[in-house]
């Protein structure tokens, strides 16, 4: 039985050994690659670690395939902002969201994130919502977003607008996941703080990203985890 144990390991070994090889090299932006020094590459190496230059920026770790999926650095887990609501009630007949930003700082008190930008929440349906901003926001491009409903924060940091019956309030940010949904602990609670604990906004690593590998080229992935198309690809490069 361990011989047949110790064989099945060594054949999966042999395995990996080969796939790793075969997708091992550097792949960069075509073209653009040669025209410009800065430009995106990879270089997966044999021994599962990678160098990786952002458009100037370099990361190192570790890398590993699962099914078509270039795994960087996958046993370093996200970090995303923290954030807590407080509810309360006035005398208004309004709602009103206040923003507590609270921004990532090293052991200097040097500021690490960028700031508050902007928040969105909604009440009760994903459709009902509102955008909260800094300031205001205008498209500048045909491929910049689009941001309707827009609520500028006051000095206060806060917005009002107007009463809605709901019982919760799904709320997102910079640097979350997703939505996170909070109940009404008071169905007369009219004043809702979201306190914010930011993270770093740049770091020396990556963290559990990923390419997606399709022939020769590996492909950065959209929001849904499949294939970007609107940005150009890293294609593998002849040795």
């Amino acid at each position: 039985m361990k011989t047949i144990l110790s064989v099945a390991l060594l054949l999966m070994a042999s395995v990996f050994h080969s796939q790793t090889k075969d997708i091992a090299g550097i792949y960069g932006e075509g073209l653009l690659n040669r025209l410009n020094p800065a430009a995106s590459y990879i270089e997966l190496k044999t021994d599962s670690t990678f160098i990786y230059n952002d458009y100037g920026k370099k990361y190192e770790g570790h890398w590993k395939l699962s099914g078509n999926r270039v795994l960087l650095n996958p046993d370093l887990k996200k970090e995303f902002a923290k954030v807590k609501m407080k509810e309360s009630r006035n005398n208004s007949d309004s709602i009103t969201i206040k923003i507590s930003y609270i921004p990532k700082k090293d052991d200097s008190g040097n500021t690490l994130s960028d700031g508050f930008k902007m928040a969105t929440v909604y009440f009760d349906k994903k459709a009902n919502y509102i955008n909260i901003l800094k300031s205001p926001y205008v498209k500048s491009s045909g491929r910049a977003p689009y941001i309707d409903r827009q609520n500028i924060l006051n000095k206060e940091n806060s917005v009002s607008v107007s009463k809605k019956i709901f019982s919760q309030l799904g709320f997102r940010t910079h640097n979350l996941s997703n939505y996170l949904i909070f109940n009404k602990a008071n169905k007369d609670s009219n004043v809702f703080e979201f306190e914010i604990e930011d993270i770093a906004a740049y770091e020396d690593n990556i963290r559990d990203e990923f390419f997606i590998l399709d022939g020769k080229s590996l492909y950065y992935p959209n929001k849904k985890g499949k294939i970007d198309v609107m940005q150009l690809p890293l294609m593998k490069k002849k040795m």
